[in-house]
């Protein structure tokens, strides 16, 4: 999706810039430490440490550069 009032920080573009929600990984979860603590670590098989948060992925079409935002 196209937003016409977004700038790139890059090259100074209007109108260039598209936007996309990704999941993206993002620290350590505190419910999924506290299960590996309590599995003896065999939850980490299956989930790992990191939690996944929303962000909004833009990428300029002018310049080809790619940046998140929170």
């Amino acid at each position: 999706m196209s937003n016409t009032a977004i700038v790139c920080p890059y090259c100074q573009t209007r109108g260039a810039v598209t936007v996309h929600e990704i999941k993206q990984k993002k620290g350590i979860s505190g419910g999924k430490a506290t299960g590996a603590v309590l599995t003896l670590g065999w939850s980490l098989l299956a989930t790992g440490l990191s939690r996944k948060e929303k962000v909004a992925q833009l990428h300029c079409a002018n310049c080809g550069m790619t940046w998140n935002a929170a």
